[in-house]
């Protein structure tokens, strides 16, 4: 049986709804599934490619103390883009199963701590 992951629920809650020097703070993609084609006649026909429209989740965080970010890099390191885990919403406080979307690129902006952004895609 596969080890489950959970994100940290001790991490420290993301620059909501907007902060400073962290431009867009929270954003929600929701993935279109259309396949479309237009015929000779220029009438266009569209249907769905799948029945899910899969879900993307952007949070932005300024100021992360170093203990908080080693705790991040480190889950990182377990679960890589590749290992779905539960992980809460901040904003709706609903559990979602997720991987990460994209690698993991922090700044540290010394003295004030360490900033970036975590993308969380629906599995």
């Amino acid at each position: 049986m596969a080890e489950a992951y959970t994100f940290p629920t001790d991490f420290p809650e993301p620059n909501l709804p907007a902060a400073s020097n962290s431009g867009d703070s929270y954003k929600v993609k929701l993935q279109d599934s259309t396949i479309s084609t237009t015929s000779d006649a220029n009438y266009k026909k569209t249907r769905p490619r799948t029945t899910r429209m899969i879900a993307t989740w952007t949070y932005v965080w300024v100021g992360v103390s170093q203990e908080n970010y080693d705790k991040l890099e480190a889950f990182f390191r377990k679960v890589g883009t590749f290992q779905q885990f539960a992980w809460t919403d901040w904003n709706t406080k609903k559990t979602h199963v997720v991987r990460f979307a994209e690698s993991l690129e922090w700044q540290e902006n010394y003295p004030v701590g360490w900033q970036g952004t975590l993308k969380f895609e629906e599995v």
